[in-house]
Formats: structure tokens, sequence, C-alpha cells
């Protein structure tokens, strides 16, 4: 390791006063700077807020962020060399001080083979702090070169490396982001509306595929055997859009996959969403109809596996057998493996069970219509004869009081009754609830068969919570394909032929991202009744997938879910078990990808502008961070405590940045840096701009209103009964996104 000293020359600029853990006070020479540095190669400005200097020492030298810069009044005034000022009048003179954080190690490395040229030095940031300064150290001012290895952390030359943008405190001085770090570890985009916030999610989206393509030409260009690499990324992006933001700026990439819901003639590129209500899982299907845990679940998750295993509507008299053979056979079972036939004081209850039984299975047995299986008949008086018996034959005798008592039942009589109620089981054809697949499975079904399942696994029920409360399961069901839009996401025409791996395929991406690296799921229609369940089960199923892809290949399939709104599904109060039961769903659904995405490569984007009312356990998750402004006190609070590296009092600048810039800071940046973000063309801007008021007051911007075809398609009438002229069409345009 070559020492960073040499580069010192004329830059010293003060001595270290004093020294903490997170904090260095520097007294500045009267000869330092005092607006503008010219001894760095290039003038810069010095002293500024979030500006960088070096502390050398034996292991390189200590990186420091000015956090503040004040004046002290000293009662002599400080001078270098050896120049003593004795005798002078107490006076104060008047003396800068500097605070600096330190952030990290400057470390000067030899490229290749080890020499003692200048030239021929790479220099590296090391995070962390090994050697403290001590008082009297010198400080010094970086240069260009210096300041270049901060702030952009590797080569602009080094493969794979995406440009964000350019630091203002560093000389403009390029900052590169490693989309490994970025996207490995979960990165959050936090700021107020107007901050620049969704032009940084969509910019990072399109320079990362641009880099990605320049970096795939360029390896073809390279390529000795001459062989063509496809110059499209193997990429996976995949945009949550609750309000519509991203539809237009991604159109111009090759293979766009738009996914709108449709509420009139599709006049664009876009595709409708469709996430078919088969794709749905047992939680979700839970939360979405409220179903109670004790009752009501265990009927809707045993319709779920009937209808996903083809199995055919059971009839209330069969489904009432079994639920009693069931029910009889858990109940002996247990009896008889507890020991409880041969034990004083409880052999009582299993000659009560068995005298229930025998009256049960004699009643339904004379209540099998005529012409109706024979065989079932016989083994449902079997039952009732094999639980006579063996109760009759554990009986002794009749006390003083008349009360009949039991000795010991023997193993051979109950496992007989066992047996019996197996064969009409067997003989219904229902089996065990094995032999049906799990009510998570994404199998398609006819979503309007489930409330009559329903119906009739409820019906056979005694209980007097399901007979009042399965109609409210079935009207929640029914809602669903009742409301024309509604129905056009969760049970579209054809999603009886739409396949799993269809699905996989257009909403995750085809082999090779052959049919395009982003995917825009425009939510901003879809009713907020169901959002959460909607966003649950997409990012549920991307979850999923990796996970079954790393199962069946041992290897990760890189992907990144940008998440709009993060509040909105991943809030606080959803994960503290308040909310509704859908938004809960969701949430979880979400903390679950923040804890395990890493392992199956899938990379979690969050945006958002209210930070504090984020799950903690989401953002505690986030190793990068990118902050544009926050001028809110609670989630300034909130996002310093969060912050990697103790540097929350770096962040005081958060109330006044400016719109496009942000300050990196996190696992993905060397040290943290204040960005100048690259700007985006007008057309490739998020549609998330300010409304023009006074362009639409003074007649500017025109606004036409229809406010009859906004009730219409509100209330969910037909667009066949629409007749739209062409006015009609363009106020479509302006209202898109009226709900």
């Amino acid at each position: 390791m070559t020492s960073i000293i040499r580069y010192l020359g004329d830059r010293i600029i003060g001595t270290v006063e004093s020294v903490s853990a997170d904090r260095i006070e520097v007294l500045l020479d009267p000869e330092a700077p005092q607006a503008t540095a010219l001894n760095t190669g290039t003038p810069a400005a010095f002293p500024r807020i979030n500006g960088y200097v070096l502390i050398p020492n034996e292991s390189g030298a200590i990186i420091g962020v000015i956090s503040s810069v004040r004046i002290e009044r000293l009662p002599y005034p400080k001078r270098r060399g050896t120049q003593q000022d004795f005798g002078l009048v107490d006076l104060p003179f008047p003396a800068r001080l500097m605070v600096l954080t330190p952030l990290g190690t400057l470390i000067a490395r030899p490229k290749g083979d080890t020499t003692d040229s200048i030239a021929h030095l790479r220099l590296q940031v090391k995070r962390g702090v090994d050697v403290f300064p001590s008082v009297g150290d010198p400080v010094i001012l970086p240069t260009d070169e210096q300041l270049q290895a901060i702030v952009q952390g590797e080569s602009p030359d080094t493969p794979g490396r995406i440009l964000l943008g350019y630091c203002p405190t560093a000389g403009r001085a390029p900052v590169y982001v490693d989309p490994d770090k970025l996207f490995g570890r979960h990165l959050a985009i936090l700021g107020n509306t107007g901050a620049g916030k969704s032009c940084s999610v969509a910019g990072l989206v399109r320079w990362s595929i641009e880099a990605a393509r320049e970096a795939r030409i360029e390896a073809t260009e390279s390529n000795p055997d001459g062989r063509r690499r496809d110059p499209r990324p193997n990429a996976r992006f995949i945009v949550l859009d609750p309000n519509g933001e991203y539809a237009e700026a991604f159109k111009d990439l090759d293979d766009l996959r738009l996914f709108q819901v449709h509420v009139g003639p599709n006049k664009g590129q876009s595709r409708p969403l469709k996430v078919p209500a088969w794709l749905w899982n047992g939680e979700e299907w839970a939360a979405f109809t409220e179903a109670a845990h004790g009752v009501q679940r265990p009927v809707l998750f045993d319709a779920l596996r009937r209808l996903r295993s083809g199995a055919g509507q059971p009839d209330d008299f069969r489904v009432r057998i079994r639920n009693k053979a069931k029910r009889y056979q858990a109940l002996l079972k247990s009896r008889l493996h507890s020991g409880e036939h041969q034990q004083p004081r409880k052999r009582e209850g299993v000659a009560h069970d068995l005298i229930n039984c025998f009256n049960d299975f004699a009643d339904i047995a004379a209540q099998v219509p005529i012409g109706f299986d024979v065989d079932l008949k016989k083994k449902l008086e079997a039952v009732a004869e094999r639980a006579r018996k063996a109760e009759e034959r554990a009986r002794a005798n009749i006390d003083r009081q008349g009360q009949q008592w039991h000795n010991n039942f023997s193993d051979l009589d109950l496992e007989c009754v066992i047996e019996a109620l197996q064969e009409v089981s067997h003989v219904l054809g229902l089996g065990e609830d094995d032999s049906f697949v799990a009510e998570d499975a994404p199998i398609p079904f006819p979503i309007k068969d489930l409330p009559d399942f329903i119906q009739a696994l409820a019906s056979s029920q005694s209980s007097r919570d399901i007979a009042q409360f399965v109609d409210t399961l079935n009207l929640r069901i029914r809602s669903l394909l009742a409301r024309g839009r509604l129905a056009s996401v969760l049970q579209p025409d054809d999603s009886m032929s739409v396949t799993l791996e269809d699905w996989l395929t257009d909403y995750i991406g085809a082999d090779q991202a052959s049919n395009g690296s982003v995917a825009v799921i425009d939510l901003s229609l879809v009713p907020s009744e169901v959002i959460h369940i909607v966003v649950s089960v997409l990012a549920r199923m991307v979850f999923e997938a990796l996970q079954h892809y790393r199962r069946q290949t041992g290897r990760a399939l890189p992907t990144v879910l940008v998440l709009e709104e993060a509040h909105t599904f991943a809030h606080r109060d959803l994960s503290g078990g308040k909310g509704t039961p859908a938004g809960q769903a969701c949430s979880r659904v979400i903390e679950r990808i923040a804890r395990e995405g890493r392992k199956f490569g899938l990379g979690l984007v969050l945006a958002s502008q209210r930070p504090s009312e984020i799950s903690p356990t989401v953002l505690s998750q986030c190793n990068t961070f990118l902050l544009h402004r926050i001028v809110n006190d609670h989630d300034q609070e909130l996002v310093k405590r969060l912050v990697p590296d103790g540097l929350g009092a770096l962040l005081r600048e958060l109330p006044s940045l400016p719109t496009g810039r942000a300050i990196l800071l996190g696992w993905a940046a060397p040290a943290p840096v204040l960005v100048e973000i690259r700007e985006l063309p007008k057309k490739h801007q998020p549609q998330s701009a300010d409304p023009a008021f006074w362009g639409v007051w003074v007649g500017e911007e025109e606004r036409l209103i229809n406010w009859k075809k906004v009730a219409e398609v509100w209330q969910g009438q037909s667009w066949s009964r629409m007749q739209a002229t062409d006015n009609e069409i363009a106020a479509e345009g302006e209202i898109g996104g009226t709900d």
C-alpha cells in the first residue's frame, strides 16, 4: 500500500482541534481560502456545507464531509510556522472553525505492478475509519482526482455502472452507481411531491437499460469470435403504478409491456390488465371476503380446494354425510390414540360418542332417497350397527340410580367403527383432503361456481354462524363478477384460457427478456376496494415465481419490482394489525419481499412521499437511500434514524434541497454524496406535473367536460351504449384518470 501523504503539497487548510467517533473539529488557518480555493488544480468553492476534505494518516486519508462552519473569537491570532505573538493586547481575533463528519478512508493502491509513480496509483474508498486522527493533524483539500474517487466510487470505465448524475459540491464529478448494490439490497427513493422523486425512478430504470444495452454492444464489438450478442438487455423491471404516471414515460422503449384497465375501446398500445381471481391464494380470498377464522374460512378453503382440483359440485346430502363421517372419524381416532377408551371416568365419553354415531347414521340411512346409491345405504347402516355393538359390548350393568356404566372398550371395536366410516367416504368418492390440491395452488377454475360450492358446503352445517354469514361471503364474491371494470381485471372473458405460463411470460418477462425489459402495470383505474388485493397478488406472484425458478435452476433471476406510493401498500398501521384485512395481506407480502427477496434475485425499489408512514420492517431492509427534499419534521426524523453509518446529522439539508437534487447514501454509495440527478427529456418524464391552474383559467389550455360519459363509466354502464363524438373522445383523454 502506498501512502497518500505524497499528494499533500500546498493544500493544507487547517489542523484538527478535537476528535470524537462521529465528529471532528478543525481550526482553519488564516491563509486558508475564504470562498474559492485555487490550490486544488481548478477553482473550487471552499468552505461549503457537504464539501469534502482529507486528513492524512498511515493507512491513507480520512474522508470528512463538512457539516458546519462558524466563526470563533480567539484571544490571539493563529499563524503558521514559528511566529509567536507575545505581548499583544488581549483583543478577540476571528478564527474559522469547521465541523466534519468522518465518512471513510481514501486509499491509494498501485495499478497492476508496484510502482512509486503517482500516475500509476488507483484511488479507492473504503467504508469506515480504521485510524482516527490526533489533535494537531493537518487537514487538506482533495484534488479533482480524489474528489472523483470519493463521489463516484468506481471508474466510469468499469462495466455495469450507471451514471446517476453529478456532484455539485465536488466540481460536478460524475456519480456512478453499481446496479448490483443499488437493486440487490433494496432502494428507497423518498421525497415530497414535486421534488423530482418520480423522475429519479423513471431515470434509474431508463439509464439502467441504456447502460446494459451499451455494454452488450461493446461486448459484441470486442468479441474476437465475431459472435453477435443481442443488444436487448436481459433485464426485468416491473413498475406498479397506482397513479398512472409512467404510461408514457417508457413508450419509446422496445417492446414496452403496458397493462391498463380498459374501460372503453382501446385506442392505444396497452394491453388489458388481467389478474384472474384463480391466481388468488387462500389468504387473499379470505382477506377480501373478510371470512371469519372459526367457521367461514374452512368452508371457503374447502370450496377452493374442490374447484382447483376439478371436483364436481357437492350436493347437500353427500356433503352432510361426508362432514359427519370426517367428524366421527377424527373424534374416535383421537379417543383411541389417547387411550381414553380404557380410562375410568373418560370411557363414558367414548360411549356417548358411539351412541351419537349410531343415532346420526341410522337417521341418515333412513333418509337415503329411493333410487340413490344402494351400496351407500348399506355402508351407512353398517356404521350405525358397529357403533351400537361396540357400545353394548362395553356396557356392563345399571347402577342403583338407573345409570348405565361401561367397561373398557376394546381397540378392535373402535377400529371397526373407524373402518366403516372410511368405507363411507370411499363410496362417496370424496376421499381425504389430501386428494385435493391446496387452496393456494394457481390452477384455473370458474369463479362463477365458487358461490354455489360455498352454499352447498355450508348447507350441511348445523352451525348458526355459517347459516347467518355464508350469504355475506357469496355476496362479496358475486360483486366481483357484477362490476364491469372490476370483472374485466379479475374475471376476464378469457380467464380460463389464460395459462399460468402465459401470465408469467407477460407480466414478469419471457426468456432472455425477448418481449421487453419493462412492464408498467397501471393501477389508476383499479377500484379502491380491491387495489390492495391486486397489488398483493401481483407482488406475491412475482416473488413466488422467482422462488420456483431458483429451486429448479439453483440460480437467482435478477428482477426489480418498483412500488410507487409505497406508504399506501406497506403502511405502518397495516403491519401493526390495523386497517382492512386486504390491506394487511398486501403489507405482509411487501414485508416478506423486503426480508427475503434478495435471496431469489428480487430487488425492491420503494418510492414514497411519506416515509414516516411506511412499515418499519420494509424501510429497515433498504440498504440504499436516495433522499429528495423532505420538509415534514416527522419524516425527517425517521429518515435520520434509518440512514446507515450514523450520518443523520448530514441530512439537515433535506428541507432546502432544490428540485432534481438528492442525497445518495448507503450500500450503493462509497460515501454520502449530494447528487444533481441527470435531467430527463420532457417526453420521458412521468406524468406527475403540477396542475396548470392559470393556463386553464385564462384559456391557454383547453379542458372539455362531458359529465354524462364520466357518470356512465363511473356507474359501470356499458360502453356500447355510448356514442362518443370526436370532441367527447378528446374530453376522455383529458379526464381518463377519473375514478
